[in-house]
């Protein structure tokens, strides 16, 4: 009876249950554009402007840049009441950036301003997180791990979705189709936003929020853990998950000749069990502790990207390696978000989550462009693509291990000097 009780106060905690299924769909939907372009770099660079390999896949990372331009334009307009307004005109100006890349302006022009709309992204994202913070109140924790499902999830349907949109496009019109959709989810984000503002706004008066509220508790989580074995981690994943949505997805066109719809589904896979694995993994680090989940899904992942290596010519079990991949991920991100919170200042620790994140995906797409120049020049062979596959398996799983050792460590001495 206690736990109904329990459940039914976080319920009610989180806002009405219309509401938060209206933010989560704008998270949704605003996540989407970010992966659709991925699965197809091939047809949208490398048929349109020829455009080498590697050029093609800069594509995937460098609006992670953005970043840099968003955090402090964030710093300027953080009061909370304008979180409505940045998600507005930042999800209005992503719409303006990602119809531009839709003209024919070449290939330098083209990532330049994929460059910018990273920073309208990061300002949506912030700002709608934000508002999930604010409906949350009193479980920010519980509010903030919801809301990454339809994140996850849109990330995943995306990349689907631009698989389906080349498919069924002339090729003359593909790059029309696949940004002229991204823009619309966009205006749509723009569109429905104020809604949820206001609603949000009726609450917070009816029912102030206290300081105890507004942090949900999460600074109280353990503040004896270091940080930076926790942004380690978020860095790792991210970097070897770059090569999920932009490596791989060019190796499976053009050494190993799987069609576009094909490679959205094989990209998409991963991304959409992570999406749905993250509220039971969760709940599994709950009961089991979030470092023991963090090391045993490590090793899973770490494992299931040597096997690419291995079968990526082998559709059944490629399919099966991509499962495995997926649900270890739904566990590493659920794992290392709580985590995070032990770390003393949650809302300085979740910014540097992101930030890790965002460092990690460029670093790993750059790495890998590297590592694949090097050693196949402009025409790599499907060995090349393994090789990279396997040095980024294994720089995982040293991640894991160090991480993990470090974390344990570190609250052996604080148990043994609180025992004193």
């Amino acid at each position: 009876m206690a736990s109904v009780n329990n459940c039914a106060q976080i319920d009610r905690g989180l806002g009405s249950k219309t509401l938060r299924g209206m933010l989560f769909i704008l998270i949704l939907l605003s996540a989407m554009p970010d992966t659709m372009a991925a699965p197809v770099v091939k047809e949208l660079f490398m048929d349109r402007y020829g455009a080498t390999p590697s050029a093609a896949q800069m594509f995937n990372g460098i609006n992670l840049l953005g970043a840099l331009i968003a955090i402090p334009l964030l710093w300027f307009a953080r009061k909370r009441e304008r979180s409505v307004e940045l998600v507005v005109w930042g999800s209005i100006a992503d719409a303006i950036l990602l119809a531009a890349m839709a003209c024919p302006l070449g290939l330098g022009w083209t990532l330049m301003i994929r460059a910018l709309e990273g920073v309208t992204d990061v300002i949506v994202f912030a700002a709608l997180f934000e508002l999930v913070r604010r409906l949350a109140r009193g479980h920010v924790a519980t509010g903030l791990g919801l809301a990454s499902t339809p994140l996850l999830l849109g990330l995943g349907l995306g990349a689907m979705l631009g698989g389906f949109v080349v498919r069924q496009t002339d090729g003359s019109l593909t790059s029309v189709w696949l940004f002229g959709a991204s823009a619309v989810l966009s205006l749509l984000v723009a569109l429905v936003v104020p809604i949820a503002g206001r609603a949000i706004c009726r609450a917070e008066t009816r029912e102030p929020i206290t300081g105890a509220q507004a942090d949900g508790g999460l600074a109280s989580a353990g503040g004896a853990d270091p940080l930076w074995p926790s942004l380690a981690m978020t860095f790792s994943d991210r970097a070897s998950g770059g090569l999920i949505t932009g490596t791989l997805p060019i190796a499976l066109a053009q050494v190993l000749s799987y069609s576009a719809m094909e490679r959205g589904l094989l990209v998409g896979l991963p991304l959409l069990l992570m999406a749905l694995g993250t509220g039971p993994a969760g709940w599994l680090c709950d009961r089991v502790g979030s470092l023991k989940v963090r090391v045993a899904a490590g090793i899973a992942y770490a494992t299931g990207f040597a096997l690419l290596a291995v079968v990526g010519n082998q559709p059944l079990p490629l399919g099966c390696v991509m499962v495995v991949i997926g649900v270890s991920a739904s566990a590493l991100f659920s794992s290392s978000i709580t985590l995070v919170t032990r770390c003393g200042s949650t809302t300085m620790s979740l910014g540097a989550f992101r930030g890790a994140g965002d460092l990690g995906f460029l670093s790993g797409t750059l790495l890998s462009l590297f590592l694949l120049s090097t050693l196949g020049g402009s025409d790599p062979t499907y060995s090349d693509y393994a090789s990279v596959l396997l040095v980024f398996a294994g720089f995982h799983l040293v991640t894991t291990i160090t991480t993990s050792v470090t974390l344990h460590v570190a609250r052996r001495k604080t148990t043994s000097s609180a025992c004193r």
